[in-house]
This record gives structure tokens, sequence and C-alpha cells, in this order.
């Protein structure tokens, strides 16, 4: 009889792709290298002097790295949530590459939009070496569990060596994860300037596709003078992906408004006033009692059916005559983006003025910046719950800027941010804010607080302005026996360093100091079930079960990690009401027998 187990790791398996478009091409579950090339003959390059191709240091470790499994899990921290059971808008505090790993499967092809603002490789700016050789070791450093010369982070400076394949060593595998996260119609906004602007367009093509490239927008951050050996520079870039170019919808902006603003059938609109002058002009006039005498009764008609459907309103003057005003919604009347866009640094600093936090965070993103990137993506959405990913999030401009829109015009848009707990460097910030993930989490919290000072009603008419937040931490599940090994470490030597480190007992299934909600979200996220899946405490018969259900994904499973269960427990789960269900549980708690008469009618997992 054979139990099938919850997966204790996460891996970014490639091979699925190709498994889905050529299934002949695989044997005993592998490819078959010679078949592929037979059946893509023509379409090979077999010498790299015969393509284009961009390469620098580390490059052939990238994808070891890709595929190489997450070990952590997410475990959720109510204290410094706002409203943890009701929001949906989640935030990660931790190394954002394992975060994306754990992400990829409950959140395949589901985010809209992708903000990011990475280090710039200024020099000056802190970025991971990721190791490839020993992910082990690699996951216990990001994760603060161990401490290498007193610091997570380095500092990438230009008299390195590798200075900038260090760079598009870290900078790869994020954005290539990434990628799998957006949606068919979904787009990336990657901020940054001219120090790897001209790298970064390279290895987006490489990810996305030269033909998914969308534009790169030029951001002026600041004006006025400035010392510079050469030029002042006021500018930096946001480049611009799609996933799919032609399934995306091009970015549009609100076009200024030039007229009243009325609210009709609950629909705000502008009323835009002289548009038949171009009808009318050669006559100077644009009077509605002129029309039939000057364009005929069909025009008359047609103007007259228009008010009819409120697509005209007619506006008296003060000669007693009227003119039609053309209706046009407020939230749909919009024009392409230009490639120019103007969003001061100074901006980003008046905004934490506001909520009293403008000392302890150096140049924010301007909230106005991102807001304009959203709403460009999703005017037309608004209402559908799009989710927004930013995992470099920083003081958590993203998530504000996804706020202010859904306040300004009720929609329900949603977040998820990832920011890595690196230590603030300024001693009297970091005795409030030992990190910089403090520093997001603080911010929403000021933000949400203020909205709800200014207007209560937002959060009585349901607008969601909590979030929850996650911690990446060591997995729940004893992993002794998941590690893959580079074979030319000491396998059992790192083994039994990682089994010290833990403190598990090493027959359990569960490492010592378990929680029951900490392990139900890790299997939620391991079978695939998205981080605002509902949780409901039941009892079948004698024994107690969490519920837990995703309902955008219609997926769901019972969860109970007791000892022992009753007979009458085991039969009632055996009744026609959870047939084919997903039922966990700890595998001792199971007898042989228990095991052969679930297995044969519901969907068993055990740990």
């Amino acid at each position: 009889m054979e139990i099938k187990r919850i997966n204790k790791i996460v891996k970014t398996d490639i091979k699925e792709g190709l498994k889905t478009i050529y299934p002949e091409v695989f044997e005993d579950n592998k490819v078959n290298f010679e078949k592929l090339k037979a059946l893509l003959s023509g379409e090979i390059i077999e010498k790299e002097d015969d393509r284009f191709y961009f390469n620098w240091a580390g490059k052939s470790n990238l994808y070891k790295l890709i595929q190489s499994p997450a070990y952590g899990t997410l475990k959720p921290d109510k204290e410094k949530s706002v409203d943890f059971d009701n929001t949906e808008n989640i935030v990660i505090v931790g190394e954002n590459l394992e975060a994306l790993k754990l992400l990829l499967k409950p959140y395949f092809g589901k985010v809209k939009m992708i903000y990011i603002d990475p280090p710039y490789n200024t020099g000056k700016d802190f970025i991971y070496r990721d190791n490839f050789k020993q992910p082990l070791k690699d996951y216990l450093e990001k994760t603060g569990q161990i401490d290498i010369e007193g610091q997570k982070l380095t500092t990438n400076t230009e008299a390195s060596g590798r200075y900038h394949s260090d760079w598009l060593n870290f900078m790869y595998p994020r954005l290539f994860l990434a990628r799998s996260l957006l949606r068919d119609d979904g787009v990336i906004f990657v901020s940054i300037d001219d120090h790897e602007v001209h790298h970064l367009r390279m290895i987006m093509d490489e990810i996305f596709g030269e033909e998914n490239f969308v534009t790169q927008f030029v951001v002026i951050r600041s004006e006025g003078g400035g010392l510079a050996k050469q030029a002042v520079i006021g500018h930096d870039y946001a480049l611009t992906y799609a996933k799919q170019l032609d399934k995306f919808s091009p970015l549009k902006r609100p076009r200024d408004i030039r007229g009243k603003i009325i609210e009709k059938d609950g629909r705000k609109y502008w009323i835009e006033e002289d548009w038949l002058r171009k009808e009318f002009g050669k006559y100077g006039i644009c009077y509605y009692e002129e029309i039939e005498k000057y364009k005929g009764k069909e025009k008359k008609k047609e103007i007259e059916e228009g008010i009819t459907s409120g697509i005209y309103q007619l506006i008296k003057k003060d000669n007693g005559k009227h003119i039609v005003g053309r209706l046009r919604p407020v939230d749909e009347d919009s024009s392409k983006f230009y490639t120019v866009l103007k969003h001061l640094n100074a901006d980003g600093v008046h905004d934490l003025e506001a909520l009293k936090l403008a000392e302890i965070f150096s140049y924010p993103k301007p909230v106005s910046l991102i807001k304009e990137l959203v709403l460009g993506v999703t005017m037309f959405t608004k209402n559908d719950e799009d989710i927004i990913l930013d995992f470099f999030a920083g003081s958590g401009t993203t998530g504000h800027a996804v706020w202010d829109l859904n306040k300004e015009d009720g929609g329900k848009r949603k977040f998820i941010l990832v920011q890595l707990d690196e230590e603030v460097q300024d001693e009297e910030i970091k005795k409030e804010f030992p990190t910089v993930a403090d520093i997001c989490i603080e911010r929403l919290r000021r933000v949400s607080e203020k909205y709800k000072k200014e207007d209560g009603n937002l959060f009585q008419n349901n607008q969601d302005f909590g979030f929850k937040v996650f911690k990446l931490d060591k997995s729940n599940f004893n992993l002794k026996d998941e590690f893959e090994f580079d074979p030319s470490e000491n396998k059992e030597e790192l083994k039994q360093k990682y089994l010290e480190w833990l403190g598990l007992w090493v027959n359990e299934p569960l490492v010592s100091g378990w929680k029951e909600i900490d392990v139900i979200y890790e299997v939620m996220l391991k079978e695939g079930l998205n981080l605002n899946s509902k949780i409901e405490k039941i009892k079948i018969k004698d024994n107690e079960f969490y519920y837990v259900k995703d309902e955008e994904q219609n997926l769901d499973f019972y969860i109970s990690l007791e000892d022992k269960f009753t007979s009458e427990t085991i039969e009632e789960i055996r009744t026609s009401k959870y047939k084919e269900k997903m039922f966990v549980f700890l595998d001792k708690a199971l007898t042989d027998s228990d095991k052969i008469n679930l297995s044969a009618f519901v969907r068993l997992r055990v740990i």
C-alpha cells in the first residue's frame, strides 16, 4: 500500500512546461534530447558562434539555482498584521528568491502587474551572492539562522572583478520566477538607472522575449541644478515588458478633465461641453435649438436619441438656449501613455512626511508614480481584484499606491509585498525600526489608520485596508532526507550540522515547537492553495479538524494533527459527504487498517 505524502519542499520544474507541449520527447520522466533535436530540426543553433548571445561569469549556474528547491515556509504573524482574518493583502518578510519559489504554485499565472525597484548597482547597494553549491547553507544565511561575518548582505563595489556579473546573477533568477507568476495579459515594470539599464534590457529580452517589450519609460525624478562632472542626471527608467504582448491591453491614463463632474446612477461623468463646435464651428454656434436648421432632421434625431440613452445632456445657457454636453465616464475616458513620466523624488519624501516617517527612509519612490502605472494597467479591471506584486517592497510604496487608488475609485485591487528583513543601518532609527521590513509594515499600518480617521465609511463599505504579515522561516517539516547536496561536499557532515541546528526529534515528522496554524499554512502552500484561503475549525465525530478552502481556485482540504482517531470518525469520513475530498493526517496517527479504509474513499495525504 502506497500512501501519498505531502510535498515537503517546493521545486521549480521547467520540464512540466515542455512536457505539456512535447510529451513525446520524454522517457522515464526525463528529456530525450536527441528526440527533441529531431523534432526541432532546422530550429536549433548548433554553435554559439551562430547567434548573438549575452554571457557573463556565473550564468551557467543560474538554472541550477532557479531549480534548487525552496526549503522554507511562510508563517503567519497576526500580531503585526492589520485585520488578518478579513484582509486579502499580503506582506512577506524575508528573502525574495525563496519567497518567490514558495509563491510559485499557488500564484502561478495569477498576478496582473509586477513593479519592482531593485538595487541599481551603484557600488553602494546591498545584494546577495546567491550560493549555487550549498542551497542549505545559503538558505540558513538568508533567513538569519546563521551569521556569516556578522552580516547577511554584502556591498557590490565597483572594485569587484565581478561587479556586473554579481548583479546579473542576483537579478536573473528573480526575474525568471517573476515571469511565471504573471498572467498571460500581465506586465512587469522595473525601475533602474544608467548603471545597469543596458544589461537589464538584455536579460529581460532573454527572459520575457524581445517581442514582448512594451517600452522604456523615462521617469523625471528631479529638477533644477546640481553638482555633476558632466551633466546633471534628473531621470531614471522603468523598463516595461508584457508576459504576452498580443494579450496585453495598452496602458491607459485618464484624459484631462475638461468640464463639470456629475454623478449619475452611481457613476461619475465629466461633461464635455464644446464637442459640437467641430460640427457647427463654421456657423459660430453650437446650440441644440439650431441643429435641425443647420444639420437636418437626421442629426436632430440622433442627438435626441443620445439624450434619451444618456450619452448627451442638455445644458441651459443664459440666453435661454441649450448646448449639448457629451457625457464621458471619468473611469474609462483615457489615452495612451507618453514615454516620459514626471514623478519627483521630493514627492516620495512628502508622502512619508504625511505619515511622520520622512526621517527614517531615504529615497522612497513617490506614490504618484506607482499609482499611475497601476491605474494604467487596471483602469478597466479595477473591480476584478487584480493582484499587484512588488518583491523589492522597500518602505511599502506599492501597497500605499494600490490603497490610494482603491480609495479613490472603489477598486478591489490586492497587493503582495516582499521585503527582506535587512537591518537598518542608522543606530537611532534602528531602536524603533530594527529592519526595513518593520518600516514597510509600520507605513502600511499608519496609512490604514489615516484612512480610518479621514473616512470611517471606507471600512464599513467593505474596502480592504488591512494586510496579512507572513515571515519566511524554516520548514515545520523534518527535512532530513530532502536536501540535495553538491557531490563535492561531505554530505553526512552537512546533514549532521543541519540536524543540530534544527534541534528536531529525528524520528518525528515535524520539528520541535511546531504550531498547528503554521503547519496548516505550509500544507496550504505546498498543495497550491493561496494565502487568503479560508480556515474553519470543525469537528467530525470525535476529532477536531480544520477545513481549508481556496474559493478562487476551488481547492480545499481537511487537516487534523491529532495523534489518534476513533473508528466513528474514520467511518464518518467514509460517507458520501466527504467522498474524493483531500484529508491530511500525521502518518503515525492512522493504523494500517485506517489507511486502507480511507485511501479507498478519500484522497489521503500524510505527514
